[in-house]
């Protein structure tokens, strides 16, 4: 059984929000926990592991410009409307061409963002927290 063990770097990331590849995002990250708990019954030792609920929680770190084109296609579609209002699917892939390995984060949310500069500053990175319902990975 053959397999892909090419290990990526930084430039080799892509991710699409809204239909729109995200050239000034500075950094991905997204993770799934599940609840778990041991079961105990007699004795010391635990009996099983249990398992409750998954949650699907994660950041991506954009630029400024990125932040703002992204709240313009919020404003479109809903004039009122801000960027932790709409729920979309992330898109991340890995490599290019039949290499690639894709992640569909589905759903996600921001739930909040913050905005600052600081005297020195060059540019503006933005941190946007976000939920999901789902990742289908390696697609």
């Amino acid at each position: 059984m053959a397999f892909n063990s090419k290990q990526y770097q930084f430039s080799d990331v892509s991710v699409i929000i809204l239909g729109r590849k995200i050239e000034g995002f500075r950094g991905v990250k997204y993770k799934v926990s599940v609840e778990k708990e041991p079961l105990f019954g007699r004795g010391k030792k635990a009996l099983s592991i249990q398992s409750g609920n998954e949650k699907i929680e994660g950041e991506l770190m954009m630029l400024q410009s990125e932040v703002i084109a992204l709240t313009t296609a919020v404003k479109a579609a809903l004039p009122t409307g801000k960027l932790t209002d709409v729920s979309f699917d992330i898109v991340v892939s890995y490599g290019d061409g039949t290499t690639a390995s894709t992640d569909i984060i589905r759903s996600a949310e921001f739930t909040d963002y913050e905005k600052g500069l600081q005297n020195g500053d060059k540019f503006m990175e933005i941190s946007m927290p976000f939920l999901a319902l789902d990742i289908d990975e390696n697609k």
